[in-house]
């Protein structure tokens, strides 16, 4: 009925079909870009990695070649994806941690804390036009 090929093809797509339902959560650890905006940059970059192949001979190994090479540009791809994110300042949290409440993400970070107010040049008496001769 089914030969040995097409069992373990449906085998492998059924374990990608799940393992495509997880989503990745990220804790910010260092001031970076949001969120949206590193995901949306590393995942546009991902594809780059990406490796082409060549495959000669029966059309069970050609298509062996190309779930192999299916598969090592998957890993490759999640691997930058993981690197990037890391160097907007991202890190991926472990699959099924919670996230806490005082997570670096949502506290203020200290490059968005509103600086102390200066006094103006007026108010320290420092005259706002200097003449020449004066």
């Amino acid at each position: 009925m089914f030969d040995m090929i097409s069992i373990n093809l449906l085998v492998i797509l059924s374990v990608f079909a799940i393992a495509g339902c997880q989503t990745a959560t990220y804790t910010q650890y260092m001031p970076g870009p949001p969120l949206e905006y590193a995901q949306a940059k590393c995942n546009m970059l991902a594809p780059s990695v990406d490796q082409g192949y060549i495959a000669i001979g029966s059309p069970s190994y050609v298509a062996g070649a190309a779930l192999g090479n299916a598969l090592g540009n998957a890993i490759a791809e999640q691997q930058f994806i993981k690197n990037c994110m890391t160097l907007q300042g991202w890190r991926q949290d472990a699959p099924g941690a919670k996230k806490s409440s005082t997570s670096l993400a949502s506290t203020q970070l200290p490059h968005q804390r509103t600086a102390k107010r200066r006094p103006t040049a007026q108010e320290l008496g420092v005259p706002g036009q200097v003449v020449a001769g004066q």
